[in-house]
């Protein structure tokens, strides 16, 4: 709770600040919003490992192997990193540029789970015959 508050202040300070020096500098004041963005991220590195070793933890005492759990996660951290950056991209004014960006996304978190559908494959037609 006491991060959030952290967080949520510090966005606050930067998104004024960046409103203060856009009219002056365009340039500046989006520079101003991405570095707070960076920061912002920065700070949520620490639990969001522990989330992920809490996750791997869980997962391998259920007994469910990596292969069928890592693309998942992989997918879903493809999922994070494009949407952030394709919303930097807007900010910027380059729509055009976030929505490539989401297709590349897309065909990527594909790409990744590609193993996991064919051990799904796999076992429906072990299933099946």
């Amino acid at each position: 709770m006491e991060l959030i508050v952290k967080l949520a202040a510090a966005a606050l300070c930067g998104a004024l600040f960046a409103a203060f020096l856009r009219p002056l500098s365009p340039v500046f004041g989006m520079l101003t919003a991405l570095a707070c963005g960076m920061i912002l991220l920065l700070a949520v590195l620490d639990p969001v490992g522990e989330i992920f070793q809490a996750l791997s933890a869980f997962l391998t005492a259920a007994g469910i192997s990596g292969e069928i759990y890592l693309p998942v996660i992989k997918a879903v951290g493809i999922a994070v990193i494009v949407h952030i950056t394709a919303q930097v991209c807007r900010d910027a004014g380059e729509g055009a540029l976030g929505s490539k960006l989401e297709l590349a996304g897309t065909i990527a978190a594909i790409a990744v789970c590609i193993p996991l559908m064919r051990q799904v494959f796999a076992l429906l037609e072990s299933m099946l015959l």
